[in-house]
């Protein structure tokens, strides 16, 4: 049990007294920069004749455009076949990000919260990182200066519990997959109840651990404003699954909540069949 985490049902009324002022950037692209200016200041020294007459550069410069535009047609055509031969920076996030909660027919108990809360827990398991309310959106960044916060001050995080209705689908898949990356383990004590995008969140943890009494619900990312066609449910089967390979998930679990389970429905694990698609300790 922990033993600074509050009562995970009620709703916080307050976020920490001071949060931590630490300037990490959640993601930068460097390596990207360097490309845009190679090829376009390479090809102008080979044309002679537009030293003679300047006026005619804008009408040339379309040409060199021609095939970096084919590709990029290329790539969007490419992203309805799931191939995760591209960079994965390229390919780590979906395109599309929406807002995703859990049904309102569960009741989860931050169902109206509007921020996302972290604090220091402690257990006999050690420190760890404890979150509740919805994955707004900067909860990657929040994430992180957090982390980091507590490892300038010798704690050294490796553990999340995390209370969430569900949230902003990107902002969650990266801390799943930092949560990954570095080895960390999820876990759910018996009020945890981790819906939604907080599901992807769990799934990611190296290590997994859930006590009696705790959910971890999983369902198909939806577009609010839109209905679920068949051919939106197909996009949302591959755009998600590229991470899915990546974090080692189980393959029949991903068939059953994105097939079956869509914004009205939630496919809830617990202690009697979590072990049945992930290799999860229960408690």
């Amino acid at each position: 049990m922990p033993t600074i985490v509050p009562s995970p049902f009620t709703e916080p009324n307050a976020k920490p007294d001071k949060e931590p002022e630490i300037n990490t950037e959640p993601r930068a692209k460097p390596d990207k920069e360097p490309e845009t200016n190679t090829e376009p200041n390479a090809k102008p020294e080979q044309e002679p004749k537009t030293t003679t007459e300047p006026s005619t550069n804008p009408k040339k410069e379309p040409e060199l455009d021609n095939e970096p535009s084919s590709t990029l047609k290329q790539k969007k055509q490419d992203d309805w076949k799931w191939k995760p031969e591209p960079s994965f920076e390229e390919t780590k996030l979906p395109i599309f990000s929406p807002n995703i909660s859990a049904p309102k027919k569960l009741e989860h108990p931050l169902k109206n919260a509007t921020s996302l809360t972290f604090m220091l827990g402690e257990d006999s398991y050690g420190h760890y990182l404890y979150g509740e309310g919805p994955i707004v959106k900067g909860a990657y960044s929040k994430f992180l200066k957090y982390v980091n916060h507590f490892k300038s001050n010798g704690i050294h995080l490796n553990r999340i519990m995390l209370h969430s209705p569900g949230g902003l689908v990107n902002e969650g898949l990266q801390i799943a997959y930092y949560i990954h990356d570095n080895n960390w383990t999820t876990d759910s004590d018996k009020y945890m109840r981790c819906y939604s995008s907080c599901g992807f969140i769990y799934a990611a943890g190296t290590t997994k651990r859930i006590q009696k009494g705790a959910e971890v619900g999983f369902h198909r990312p939806f577009f609010p404003s839109k209905p679920d066609t068949p051919e939106i449910i197909q996009q949302m089967y591959k755009e998600y699954q590229y991470f899915w390979q990546y974090i080692g998930g189980n393959k029949e679990l991903y068939d059953i909540f994105m097939k079956n389970y869509g914004r009205d429905d939630m496919y809830i694990l617990r202690t009697d069949n979590v072990n049945k698609f992930m290799n999860t300790e229960t408690y």
